[in-house]
Formats: C-alpha cells, structure tokens, sequence
C-alpha cells in the first residue's frame, strides 16, 4: 500500500486537498488496482483475501461500467501514478509503468492485433496525452512524452516526445553541453 500513499502524494503535488482529493474518481480508480494488485500478486491469506476479492469485484465492475477505466490487477505500476480525468483508459495486465507517470483519459496501454506480440514498458515519468494508443512489444523511455492522439508502435528514446499516426519524434531531449577542459582535450587530440 505504499505505492498507494505515493500516487496519492503526488495528486497532493499537484493541487488536490481534502473532499477533492477523496472525490476525484482517478483516485478511486487507482485504489481499485492498488487493491487488487495486492490481492492478485502478492496473494495474501484466504481469510484476508476472500472478503476483499468480493470488494475487489464490485470496485473494479463499477470502475469498468460506470467510469470506463479498466486498470487491470495484474499490470505492474510504479508509485504516484496520476491519472488526470476518467474515462476510456485501458491498461493491460502485461503493462509495465514505472514511477511518477501521468496518464490522460482515452488512453490505451496493450497488445497489437497486427500479429506484433507482447506489451509496451513506459519507464519513469512519462506523459502520455489524451487519445494516445500505445500497443506492441514498445519501450517507452524516462522522461518520455507522447501527444495527444498519437499512435505509438515503435520505441520512444528517453526524453523524446512523440506525435502523430504513427508516431513520430518530433523533440528530442538536448544534449548535454561537454565541458570547456574536455573540448580543449578534443581538439588537441584532432591535431
């Protein structure tokens, strides 16, 4: 449950207090898979985890019917997720996503029917806007961030930010500048 203070901690960050914070569907979504990830993967007693599956069920259908979010118990989600608005987002159980990521509504995080086998990986921080569709054996690296509508089927480098159908880089992270002692050594070794 501690990733569960983390997310929270981090909706905290950004603004959310109080009756806010505890009303805000996202979270109540986010608790859903907390929860479920507990019962699922770290599987604790029976007597523990039969009342709580019940709960689990009942958490996860009203998620799924009502607020269109299926975060799949078995997808392996780092501390201070923060989903920004409800609806439409999907997260399949393969998923990996590392720390501090930022989802936005209509997203879809699984496997491609064109026959390209497994799931993407989303490393730390990364944004993922509204509409975006990730699908495929991907790597999406830290610091990522993918537009909104963009379909995503090929690797994303760190700090890259991607854009359009199919998605393109469209920004890369700048380089960082070498310091004056190294490019003085450089070029007395070029002559």
């Amino acid at each position: 449950m501690s990733k569960f203070s983390e997310d929270i901690a981090r909706y905290k960050s950004k603004g959310y207090h109080g009756r806010q914070l505890w009303l805000n569907p996202a979270v109540w979504a986010i608790a859903t898979h907390r929860l479920g990830n507990w019962l699922y993967v770290d599987k604790p007693t029976a007597l523990v985890a039969l009342p709580l599956k019940i709960v689990f069920f009942f958490a996860n259908l009203f998620c799924e019917v009502v607020m269109e979010m299926h975060i799949d118990a078995l997808a392996t989600i780092g501390p201070g997720l923060y989903i920004a608005h409800i609806g439409g987002v999907h997260i399949n159980p393969a998923a990996v996503l590392g720390r501090d990521c930022d989802i936005a509504h209509r997203v879809t995080i699984g496997a491609s029917a064109m026959g390209r086998q497994g799931i993407p990986v989303l490393g730390d921080d990364v944004y993922v806007g509204t509409g975006a569709t990730l699908v495929g054996k991907i790597r999406v690296g830290s610091g990522a961030k993918i537009a909104a509508n963009t379909l995503v089927i090929t690797n994303v480098p760190e700090g890259a930010t991607m854009m359009g159908v199919p998605g393109r880089i469209i920004m890369r992270p700048p380089k960082a500048p070498q310091a004056p002692a190294t490019v003085a050594a450089e070029k007395t070794d070029a002559q």
